[in-house]
């Protein structure tokens, strides 16, 4: 049993606060009176940017949640070496000025929230004969691949922040499902507009009949619903009895199949084509592959225990909420 939140309004400054899950958490803890610095790239009104935190330090805050880092599969960016230390470093160098800032700042947040992937648990090949590793908060990766190494050191660089004077809570986030803003004429047309999270990306291509199984489609596929997300991060935030790694998955973890064939469900649409494998790592490249390719059994063992109960805890549910039938 967790104890009972704190209810009195509190400073938090979130690093990485403009992009999709960063957004969603601002809305929430400003909608309940709490105030919210960002620390992004650029400034303005209640922001600083990467090199204000360098320079002049941590501001006076009660909680620190870091959420910065490039997407690894951004499409729109061709899978090469300059990425990769891209996403490397937006991960590993922003973690490692945050805990800098919050280690030599005189009165430290109460939390600092840290945030990785459900890749830590890495990927291997698996006999279609033996059953799926089930993973929780407490299991070692199954199998080293790039994803797995690029959690590995995030993870690493957040593990410097002074835990005997700052509660440090460390998760592992799914795929986050999240709604379509429409914003334009074209995009209340298609039902698409700017995308947010996993669905906005593979909408239209489902809505046009094309959407497809991926592989094999027996990978398993973490997600999380974005109402489910934002809840777990102020449930970590809130209960001070929360400390250590939590997993932001949903109970009811299903493989590609099953989630490609219930979103073209809820779009009134079948999938009637699959994507080969070696499209797929020719599309992404080898090291981003196994993203698609490969799934993990992961559950949020130590996130029910610790109290928090899902919204959406089934696929079913969540996309019913999220999806539109379009035309």
């Amino acid at each position: 049993m967790t104890q009972t939140p704190k209810k009195s309004a509190r400073h938090i400054v979130i690093g990485g606060g403009s992009g999709f899950i960063g957004t969603a958490l601002r809305e929430a803890l400003e909608a309940r009176g709490d105030q919210v610095t960002i620390i992004s790239r650029s400034g303005g009104a209640g922001r600083i940017t990467w090199d204000e935190l360098r320079d002049n330090g941590l501001p006076q805050c009660d909680v620190v949640v870091n959420l910065a880092g490039q997407h690894i599969l951004d499409m729109s960016r061709r899978w090469n070496d300059a990425y990769r230390d891209e996403v490397l470093n937006s991960r590993i160098e922003t973690t490692q000025t945050l805990v800098q800032t919050i280690n030599h700042s005189p009165n430290p947040p109460e939390v600092f929230v840290s945030t990785a992937g459900k890749c830590f648990y890495g990927t291997r090949e698996l006999d279609g004969a033996d059953p799926i590793p089930e993973l929780d908060e407490d299991s070692s990766p199954m199998g080293m691949d790039f994803p797995a190494e690029l959690v590995g050191q995030w993870e690493a660089a957040a593990e410097g922040v002074d835990s005997s004077r700052i509660r440090h809570v460390r998760l592992r986030i799914g795929v986050v499902l999240g709604n379509i803003e429409r914003k334009s004429h074209i995009g209340k047309l298609w039902r698409i507009g700017r995308a947010r999270g996993f669905l906005p990306i593979i909408r239209l291509p489902f809505c046009l009949g094309l959407g497809a199984v991926i592989g094999s489609g027996k990978q398993m596929f973490p997600w999380v619903h974005i109402a489910d997300m934002v809840g777990i991060l102020l449930h970590v935030i809130d209960h001070q009895d929360t400390k250590g790694r939590f997993n932001a998955v949903s109970p009811g973890i299903v493989d590609n199949k099953e989630f490609t064939e219930c979103f073209a469900g809820k779009l009134g649409r079948r999938v009637i084509w699959s994507i080969p494998e070696w499209l797929i790592r020719f599309i992404v490249g080898d090291e981003r592959s196994s993203i698609l390719l490969r799934g993990q059994l992961v559950r949020p063992k130590r996130t029910l225990e610790a109290g928090y109960i899902f919204k959406y805890p089934d696929i079913d549910s969540a996309l019913s909420n999220l999806v539109q039938k379009t035309f």
